[in-house]
Formats: structure tokens, sequence, C-alpha cells
């Protein structure tokens, strides 16, 4: 741990709790020196020969462009400059990471687990269940499992016959040993300090749901491009679209960096508190394929929290994003 670190552990209290820098400064400055195809978040130079329909097809972004870049490869760090020094709760619960996948890419699969454990303090990552959608890929077999067999915290279950995203999530979770639930899906890359951020929110109340800034990894050349606009609450309409709206004025934060609060959110990456998530209820079994179980757990917190939805600051929170806790994704791209 470097001095400007020791300077800021142990001397912040906050109701009781300790504070501290969770940031590791040496792995953010090995990351700055990496230099190569993909690295910084910068896009791959692409030839005709990689632009062919088929790399598409299988995954619904380039998988011969993902598979030409490092599976460490470093990004950018795009937080807002407070975010550098924020200080969180010193004890933090651990979490299981829940990556459910089917017929996933290699690279951009082991890419997902690798940025994980690359950018996350080992005491917080209890464990990364990766959990197979009954997948037909030959390298997605005993090709992965040797693979992953070098990493102690990650474990492989696999369904008996497609369940889609809702089912396989929760299979996950029924075996999740963590403090916290951390749902993810299969094709994302972790940026600078993101876990704890999340982890203190929980911290501070394990009935908060948290969700991420959630960037874009471009389908095409995997460039690194921030989330467009500010930060937005999520909504939806009349005809049960999900939807991102201004935060109006009179909601902001004075701290940009500071987390808000939103009475729907995306529902793709998200953490909870793992004993809160069964009081729930979990996900409705029934759902099928992908889409509308992010209605389904924020009305849930509604109706845990009396039919109010929180939009102040509250000792009960409903649902809040992490200004300072960014993942990137995959954003496919599918073409008739």
């Amino acid at each position: 741990m470097d001095s400007h670190a020791r300077k800021k552990e142990d001397v912040h209290l906050d109701n009781g709790q300790r504070r501290k820098d969770w940031h590791d400064r040496d792995a953010i400055r090995r990351d700055l020196e990496r230099t190569g195809n993909g690295e910084q978040g910068k896009p791959y130079p692409m030839s005709d020969a990689e632009r062919v329909d088929q790399a598409y097809r299988e995954n619904g972004f380039n998988i011969f462009v993902s598979d030409k870049i490092s599976l460490n490869r470093s990004l950018p760090d795009i937080r807002h400059p407070n975010c550098n020094s924020k200080l969180y709760f010193k004890k933090l619960p651990n979490t299981s990471v829940i990556i459910p996948f089917h017929n996933e890419g290699w690279s951009s699969l082991l890419r997902t687990v690798h940025s994980v454990l690359n950018r996350s303090p080992p005491k917080l990552i209890a464990e990364i269940v990766l959990v197979d959608d009954f997948s037909d890929r030959e390298h997605l077999k005993k090709r992965l499992e040797d693979y992953m067999a070098r990493f102690p915290k990650v474990r492989i279950l696999r369904t008996k016959k497609r369940e889609g995203l809702i089912r396989t999530r929760m299979l996950g979770a029924s075996v999740a040993i963590g403090d916290v639930i951390t749902f993810l899906d299969s094709h994302c890359e972790a940026n600078v300090n993101w876990l704890p951020p999340l982890l203190d929110r929980i911290a501070r109340n394990r009935k908060s749901i948290v969700c991420p800034m959630i960037d874009v990894i471009d389908h095409d050349h995997f460039g690194y491009e921030t989330q467009a606009g500010d930060a937005m609450r999520g909504a939806f309409d009349w005809e049960m679209y999900y939807k991102r709206i201004p935060i109006p004025p009179e909601l902001q934060k004075s701290d940009p960096s500071d987390p808000f609060e939103s009475p729907v959110m995306a529902g793709g990456l998200f953490a909870v508190d793992r004993k809160w998530f069964w009081e729930l209820g979990g996900y409705d079994a029934g759902l099928e394929i992908w889409g509308g179980e992010q209605y389904e757990i924020s009305f849930k917190v509604i109706v845990e929290l009396g039919g109010k939805i929180s939009i102040q600051e509250t000792d009960v929170l409903s649902l809040q994003e992490e200004k300072c806790h960014y993942i990137a994704e995959i954003l496919p791209y599918f073409s008739d």
C-alpha cells in the first residue's frame, strides 16, 4: 500500500465505521503502461477480412477482433475525478459474482472473468460462478473447465436443459456463498475500482439494490465508449419499454460523483444483499428468455418499502445507481 492510501485509511470515521481508499494504485499504474491491440480501450484497426458477416453471426459482435485483444486489456479511467479520492467503508461484505452464459464466445467470456479478478480486491470476491445455460459449443465444455481450474475462486455450474436467463441466474444465486450477489453479463469488462463503491452502498443499508453506470464496448472494433448523456434515472413508458430520463436539477447531488436513486433499474447488471434477494422472493421462475425482469425486481422493492419510491436521501433506499462504479458491456449487433 502506498503512502497516499496509508494516510487516508483509518483516519476517517463514518457512523463508527473506518473508511479507506480501496484503489489498487500499483495495478492502475501497470495498466497505464500497457500497449497493444485494444489497450486503453482503443478501437482495434480492422481489415476488410475481419468485417465478414460470420464474425458477428454467432455472438452478435465481432469475435475475430475479440480474439486478437488481450484477456487482460487495460481500460481508460473515465470516472468523474472525484471518484479517484472517494473513501469507502474499510469493512465491506464480500460478493459472489454470478455470470450466466449460453454459447458465449471464448475470448469475450474469459475477458469478463479476467477483468473481474484483475480489478477487484481479492478479499471482496468470495467466488465467481459461471452458469452455463446448456451450451453446445465445444470450447465451453472441457476446455473451459480446464482453463478455469487455474482460478480457485471460479466454479462452473451447468443446467440440464435450456432454462433461459432468469432461471439460469436463479441457479447461480441459489448456490452463492457471498454476502452479496452481483449479477453480470458474460461479455463485460469491469473498470477501475468498480467493486468497493457498489458494496459500500449495501454495507450502509442492506435493502439497497445497486446498479452500475454501464458504458459501451463497440460490437465491431471493441473500442470503449462512455455512456451517452449524464446520469439518468431508469423509467418505462406505457408500452413497458425501458428508458433513461434526466434527473431534475432540484434532485441532482452537489457532488456529481455521488450515487443517486432510481425507481427502475436496467436489470442486467446489479448487486443485492444475498439474503434480502431471497426475502424479496428472488426472480419469478416463470419469466422466459429475457426482458421484464428489471420491472419485477423494481416493483418488489417498491412493495417492500410500503409502496413508496425513494427520490430523496432516506434511511431506506429503493434502487441506486452508483456513479463511481463503471462496467463496460458489449452491446451486440444483430442484422436481419
